[in-house]
């Protein structure tokens, strides 16, 4: 609604009018005004109240339909879903550099289909909720896989938020004036099952550990970073010597290794996955061993300036091992030790859980782990082994007796 600011002179009669109005917002969200003074035209005071309103809403009406035209806000309204994925949401934001190479795969990937499913004639602005939810049941009940097996509940839920990522950036940049995904209810949206969280026991990270005694120098040191720091696979590959402050016993996450198959390498060395850095403390047995694992290092390749990969490949110090390296010796290992089948990242949720059965609490454990959301932390780990369990309720019948 337009706004009028009088100005009188000395004797109180009006001189000029200044009008004031909201024409819209910009594609940050910030309210476009647009003002405007007229002199008075000194008419009979009932006359020319009569003739500012009309004035007003002439010039209110005419600044929006300007404002309209010449932000192409009616080029928005008949944009197709598939021009906006393909010319705005995959320019713009996909490939906007923030995104890590498996990323950028992993949404190529999900659009694709989804755009297959919706064609090329759908309007954005004709995707409502009802149409979300039958795209829910299409994914529930008639798509398929390569292999021709139905999608599992973790490919339905990554369909659905890749879906759900595109409207909400339709919204926010005003294509679309609400995201059509807010209006289903909870049991509408697809979920999956909340996984079971694989872990070694005390007794079993203890025989881990006593198993890792008779393997190579290279990998008891990785698998023991990723058992005592609980890092991910990732920042553990992308470890440099530089990394390593053996003054404070601490380690600099600021790095991470992902597979980038487009790259010449096969591998992108980028951001932690949250993009912040953090420093986690370290052992002095811990720091013994990478210290000895660094002087066998420097016996194959030299001296070592602090760039050079902790875990490197063999041929080049400077040069990380592929991501997929650690998981695949981990399990031989398991199989020929015959160990509980536990990947490296399951060796992160047995570093968390042995955290908190020391005695940690769980915002200790959310900065050891680098989550971003105390939540997550919460969601994965709160009461996660039994014998958590029994010294809460020991606890309370220890209160109440």
């Amino acid at each position: 609604m337009a706004t009028i600011t009088t100005k009188y002179d000395d004797a109180g009669k009006p001189i000029s009018y200044k009008f004031t109005c909201c024409v819209g917002r910009d594609d940050n969200g910030k309210q476009v005004w647009r003002t405007k003074t007229v002199k008075s035209p000194h008419y009979t005071e009932a006359k020319e109240k009569k003739w500012i309103n009309t004035e007003l809403l002439n010039w209110e009406q005419q600044q929006k339909d300007d404002y309209k035209k010449s932000h192409n806000t009616a080029d928005k309204d008949r944009i197709t879903f598939a021009e906006f994925v393909r010319e705005h949401w995959w320019p713009d934001h996909v490939m906007d550099g923030s995104h890590t190479p498996s990323s950028v795969s992993f949404y190529k990937h999900m659009s694709d289909n989804i755009l297959e499913y919706f064609g090329s004639k759908k309007k954005l602005s004709q995707i409502d909720a009802e149409t979300v939810k039958r795209y829910i049941k299409y994914l529930r009940t008639d798509a398929v896989s390569k292999s021709g097996k139905p999608y599992s509940a973790a490919t339905i839920q990554h369909h659905f938020s890749t879906l759900r990522n595109i409207l909400e950036y339709a919204r926010r940049f005003h294509y679309i004036q609400s995201d059509p995904c807010h209006d289903l209810t909870q049991k509408e949206k697809p979920h999956r099952d909340k996984k079971k969280i694989d872990f070694l026991s005390i007794q079993q990270a203890q025989r881990f550990m006593e198993c890792l005694q008779n393997e190579p120098l290279f990998w008891r040191c990785f698998m023991t970073v990723l058992l005592k720091t609980g890092l991910r696979r990732g920042e553990c590959v992308a470890l440099q010597w530089g990394d390593i402050d053996g003054n404070k016993l601490e380690l600099h996450i600021t790095r991470n290794v992902t597979i980038d198959r487009n790259s010449p390498d096969k591998i992108c060395v980028g951001k932690t996955k949250t993009d912040e850095e953090r420093t986690v403390p370290i052992s002095q047995g811990l720091y013994a061993l990478l210290m000895t694992h660094k002087h066998e290092q420097q016996k194959k390749h030299g001296v070592l300036f602090p760039n050079a990969f902790v875990f490197c490949s063999a041929s080049d110090p400077y040069k990380p091992i592929y991501p997929t390296e650690p998981t695949r010796w981990q399990s031989k290992f398991v199989k020929r030790n015959d160990l509980p089948q536990v990947s490296p990242h399951d060796l992160r949720h047995t570093a968390a859980t042995l955290a908190l059965e020391s005695g940690a609490d769980l915002k200790q454990v959310q900065e050891l782990l680098g989550h971003r959301d105390p939540s997550t932390t919460m969601a994965f780990y709160t009461g996660v082994t039994e014998e958590a369990q029994r010294r809460t309720i020991e606890g309370i019948e220890s209160l109440i007796g």
